[in-house]
């Protein structure tokens, strides 16, 4: 963990320095330090932090570096993606039925086939916010 504001005096710069004086920094820095060093390996992790616009907005409100990285299971992301793409295709080919339910029923015709409609829509959305919510 950084204490605030460690990584900028690392690289030897303001915190309100710019994306090309935060790498001109950095250039300037690593070519002069030998990579078995350990200031090398703090002038990567400060660089690696504070040119990304996220982890630097991240440091920049929290004060602290995240030694967590966030990495995700493909697989069942992929199976998760294709579920949620599925339903919500079901869910807009539902939204279409049930459309034309309403204007059906607006002429007059039977009421129950719109009920069926939104029914299953309004199911088939919920299951999907649902999956939305696993991780």
């Amino acid at each position: 963990m950084a204490r605030q504001k460690e990584l900028y005096s690392i690289l030897g710069i303001d915190d309100s320095a710019s994306d090309k004086e935060i790498q001109d920094a950095y250039d300037r820095l690593i070519s002069s330090c030998p990579e078995n060093a350990p200031e090398h390996a703090r002038i990567v992790q400060a660089y690696s932090i504070l040119s990304d616009m996220d982890k630097r907005a991240q440091y920049d409100i929290t004060g602290k570096v995240s030694n967590r990285t966030r990495r995700r299971n493909t697989t069942s992301s992929n199976g998760l993606e294709k579920a949620r793409y599925t339903l919500n295709t079901l869910f807009l080919a539902g939204a279409a039925i049930t459309t034309v339910m309403f204007i059906l029923q607006w002429c007059g015709f039977s009421t129950t086939p719109f009920y069926w409609a939104c029914g299953i829509s309004i199911v088939i959305k919920v299951a999907e916010y649902i999956i939305r919510l696993i991780p």
